[in-house]
C-alpha cells in the first residue's frame, strides 16, 4: 500500500454530502426546481428532479425540459433558470447545517496535509454563500461551480481546476466525494478515486450503476475509509 501521504486533494460535493440541504424535509434543490417549472404550469414530482442530482442546474432543468415533459414545452431554458436561482435566494438562508462530521473530516484531512475542495452544480454565488454560513472559509481551500468552471458534471473541469490551482498533476492522487452518479461519472472522467456517499437522494442501486471505487455511509467514514489503506494512492 502506498504511504497515506501521496493523497493531495479531496474534492466534495455540497448538497447532500456535505450539507444538509433540506428544508422541511425536502432538498433546497427539489423546492427550486418544482417551484421554478411550477411557474410555467408545469408539475413536476420530486423523482424527476432525482434523476439529474449532481448536474449542473441549466444541464438539468434542459434535460427535463427535453426528457421528462410531453410535449416538450417550448420554454426557454434561462427563464426556468433564473426563476430556480430567484426560489434559491428565498430559502438560502434556511440553509445552514453541515452532513454530521464534515467538518471534523475536514480538519483531519488538513491537518494531515491535504487539500480540500468544494465543488457544486448550484451558481457560484450560491456556493460561497453556503460555504459562508456554514463559516467553512478556514476549512475549505478552494471553492468551485460548475459556472466558475464552464462545464457541469459530469464534465471533469471542476476537478481539473482545483488541480490546477494546487499545481497538482497526478489525477490518482486526487479523491472525489458526491452522492450522485453525476459525481461519481466526475471524478472517473478526471481519473481520479471516486467515493460515492448516501446521504443524498439517489439510492444505493443508482449509485451502484455508476461504479464507484468505494460506497460508505456517509463522508463521517472518510477518515476510515483512508486510515484503512483500502486502495494505493
Amino acid at each position: 500500500m502506498a504511504d497515506e501521504g501521496n493523497l493531495k486533494l479531496v474534492m466534495f460535493d455540497l448538497a447532500g454530502t456535505t450539507v444538509d440541504d433540506t428544508i422541511e424535509g425536502v432538498p433546497l434543490v427539489t423546492v427550486a426546481m418544482r417551484d421554478a417549472f411550477e411557474n410555467h404550469g408545469y408539475k413536476i414530482d420530486p423523482e424527476t428532479v432525482n434523476k439529474y442530482r449532481g448536474l449542473e442546474k441549466k444541464d438539468a432543468i434542459r434535460s427535463i425540459l427535453n426528457n421528462e415533459l410531453s410535449p416538450s414545452p417550448a420554454i426557454d431554458v434561462e427563464v426556468v433558470f433564473k426563476d430556480f436561482k430567484n426560489v434559491l435566494q428565498k430559502h438560502l438562508s434556511s440553509i445552514k447545517n453541515e452532513i454530521p462530521g464534515t467538518s471534523d473530516v475536514f480538519v483531519k484531512l488538513k491537518t494531515s496535509g491535504v487539500k480540500i475542495a468544494v465543488g457544486s452544480g448550484f451558481p457560484h454565488s450560491v456556493v460561497e454563500s453556503i460555504v459562508s454560513t456554514l463559516q467553512w472559509e478556514n476549512l475549505v481551500d478552494y471553492l468551485c461551480s460548475a459556472e466558475k468552471a464552464g462545464h457541469g458534471r459530469p464534465h471533469p473541469a471542476m476537478i481539473h481546476t482545483a488541480m490546477k490551482f494546487f499545481d497538482i498533476t497526478d489525477p490518482r492522487t486526487v479523491v472525489k466525494v458526491g452522492d450522485t452518479k453525476a459525481d461519481v461519472e466526475e471524478g472517473k472522467n478526471a481519473g481520479c478515486w471516486t467515493v460515492a456517499v448516501l446521504t443524498g437522494t439517489q439510492s444505493l442501486e443508482c449509485i451502484k450503476e455508476s461504479c464507484p471505487d468505494f460506497i460508505i455511509n456517509s463522508v463521517a467514514d472518510l477518515p476510515d475509509l483512508l486510515s484503512n489503506k483500502k486502495f494505493q494512492l
